[in-house]
C-alpha cells in the first residue's frame, strides 16, 4: 500500500493501471459479464455495503451487503438463473467513476479496518454514479468507493471493495443487481 503522501512519477502510473482497471471492472458489470468480474476478486475478497459511512468495520453495525467471494458467486448464479425474480427482467446498469485516487495507509484504517491487507496491496478511492434502467425507471445511485487491490500478475484482484451509498439510510429499492 502507498505510505507516501508526496506524488510522484511512479504514483501517477500506479494510479493509471488501479483507473484502468476499475474501469474495466465496471464495463464488464454494465455488460453483464458476470463471470469475468467474479475473476476479478481475490479469494478472500469482501464486497461491503455499510448502511453507516462512518463505520469502519462491517461487524459493529448493520450492512446492506456484505458478502464473500462465495457469496457473490451464489449472487451471481441467481442472477444468471432466471430465478431472481426481483431481477426479471435484467436491469441495465451505467457505472461512472471519477475523482479516483490512491490512499495512503493512513487514510484507508480511516475506511476500512481491514488487518488482512498487506504492504503490496494498493489502496484506491472514488465517486461512482450507477444508474440502473428496470421496467421504464431510472434510478441512480451516489456514492464513494473504495477498493483494497492485490498486484497479481502484471494487474490486480479486488481485495475488498466498499460502496458508500449517499442514500444508504434512505429507503432503497431492491438492489438484487450488481454496485
Amino acid at each position: 500500500m502507498r505510505m507516501s503522501t508526496t506524488p510522484s512519477t511512479q504514483d501517477a502510473d500506479l494510479l493509471e493501471r488501479c483507473a484502468r482497471f476499475v474501469y474495466d471492472e465496471a464495463e464488464l458489470l454494465d455488460s453483464m459479464k458476470f463471470d469475468q468480474w467474479l475473476g476479478l476478486f481475490d479469494e478472500a475478497a469482501v464486497y461491503w455495503l455499510p448502511m453507516d459511512a462512518a463505520r469502519n468495520s462491517p461487524l459493529d453495525s448493520l450492512n446492506l451487503i456484505y458478502d464473500d467471494l462465495p457469496r457473490l458467486s451464489d449472487r451471481v448464479a441467481r442472477l444468471q438463473s432466471g430465478f431472481s425474480f426481483s431481477e426479471a427482467p435484467a436491469s441495465q446498469t451505467s457505472h461512472m467513476l471519477s475523482n479516483l485516487r490512491l490512499l495512503t495507509a493512513v487514510e484507508y484504517a480511516h475506511a476500512v479496518d481491514d488487518k488482512g491487507l498487506q504492504d503490496r496491496d494498493v489502496a484506491l478511492a472514488g465517486r461512482g454514479a450507477i444508474a440502473r434502467l428496470r421496467q421504464g425507471t431510472c434510478d441512480v445511485f451516489h456514492g464513494r468507493v473504495v477498493w483494497a487491490l492485490r498486484p497479481t500478475g502484471g494487474t490486480f484482484k479486488i481485495r475488498m471493495k466498499r460502496i458508500d451509498l449517499l442514500n444508504a439510510r434512505e429507503p432503497l429499492p431492491v438492489l438484487t443487481f450488481l454496485l
